[in-house]
């Protein structure tokens, strides 16, 4: 009896769960096969990079503005209205940088104002499924224009250049190579946060002001050089600009980033005067761009333009020449997508003007278009682009 009895309480003893002391750690319990085998939810992956889509539908955006509440408000309407890429400011034509620059800091003072958490910016972007894009105002800087006077152009008399007599200097040197080293630096710091696309704008030379007073650094250096060696060939302006655009390519494919460019909308017709005096040749330009971009706004035109009647409302005709002559001097690795007109500005702005804009880029097989209105009020058209649908 008494072994039965201590048989029993042994298995008694074996069979019930041992107290676990409070201070001690909790023990790890493997979960049921069917619970680890499940997929977790798509989780938003801050590293991933949104690809250019088939078909781009883009908005440009300050800083200003992307700083502000308006910036979700406008996200959430562009979402709905289908757009797919959001353009946004680092560097303004002010000579404005955004964000914290960590790069050369020899041209930097009050020019930083650093309102944006760009990693935010993305994010919020890309929750949408939207590309991110980086605007970078590249030659056009009011700030190193007039508080660093040694980056500008000069005068044959030594003198600094200035593109007009009563505003402010806005021009610095295009082909001065410290201007460069800047711009780099900016690029570089730009591409720490994952940003899809660098795009750069005022990338050619000054088009204003007397352009025969101008003297750039390229051609001082190019007149000693042929000075020293009679079969020396002089530069043009576009070669300049292409180098430039090369490295940036260069920095870029660092990083695995997108780089496109802007270009004036004249500049499409690829007129010797034209491309002589910003230095924009588009054949060039594309070897190096993902994208390239041309900035038809109809109110920017002389009304006359092309033999039409009326140039400011009659989009379709100048959106379609211009995007149509851009296709074929651009190289076939490069996406051309214009800016167009969404504002009011000398046009009967209504939704037919938006609709005929973007008819025409789509009836010459360009690749999209991207909105542009300086002051962001974009509510009114995007609620035309949503109901076109």
């Amino acid at each position: 009896m008494y072994k039965v009895l201590t048989l029993i309480m042994i298995v008694l003893f074996s069979c019930s769960k041992p107290e676990i002391p409070k201070d001690s750690p909790k023990q790890s319990v493997e979960k049921p096969k069917e619970i680890i085998e499940q997929k977790p939810e798509k989780v938003f992956d801050k590293s991933e990079k949104i690809k250019r889509p088939e078909f781009t539908q883009g908005i440009y955006l300050s800083a200003w503005t992307v700083a502000t509440k308006k910036f979700i408000t406008i996200l959430d309407s562009a979402e709905v209205a289908g757009i797919n890429t959001v353009v946004f400011d680092v560097k303004n034509m002010n000579g404005d940088i955004f964000f914290k620059f960590t790069g050369e800091k020899e041209f930097t003072g009050e020019n930083i104002k650093p309102i944006l958490n760009i990693e935010k910016v993305i994010d919020e972007i890309h929750k949408r499924n939207m590309r991110a894009v980086a605007r970078v105002v590249m030659f056009h800087d009011q700030y190193l224009a007039e508080y660093h006077t040694e980056l500008r152009p000069f005068k044959s008399d030594g003198s600094v250049w200035k593109e007009n007599s009563r505003g402010k200097a806005s021009w610095l040197d295009s082909s001065n190579e410290n201007v460069h080293k800047y711009l780099f630096s900016v690029i570089k710091s730009v591409l720490q946060f994952n940003i899809d696309e660098i795009q750069m704008d005022y990338i050619r030379f000054p088009t204003q002001g007397k352009l025969s007073d101008a003297n750039f650094l390229f051609q001082k250096q190019d007149n000693a050089f042929s000075r020293k060696d009679s079969t020396y060939i002089k530069r043009e302006k576009s070669d300049i600009i292409e180098q430039v655009v090369k490295k940036v390519r260069e920095i870029c494919d660092e990083y695995e980033v997108d780089l496109s460019g802007d270009i004036f909308a004249i500049v499409a017709w690829q007129r010797k005067v034209d491309v002589r005096n910003t230095g924009q040749d588009i054949t060039k330009l594309t070897k190096y761009l993902s994208a390239i971009h041309p900035m038809i706004y109809t109110s920017h035109f002389n009304k006359d333009f092309g033999y039409r009647n009326d140039v400011w409302n009659e989009p379709y005709h100048l959106v379609y020449k211009a995007t149509k002559q851009t296709v074929e001097y651009s190289k076939d690795t490069c996406k051309v997508i214009p800016y167009i007109q969404a504002n009011s500005w000398k046009v009967n702005y209504k939704p037919e003007y938006i609709y005929a804009q973007i008819q025409s880029i789509k009836d010459c097989n360009a690749d999209g278009y991207i909105l542009w209105n300086a002051s962001n009020i974009y509510m009114k058209t995007l609620r035309w682009i949503k109901d076109s649908e």
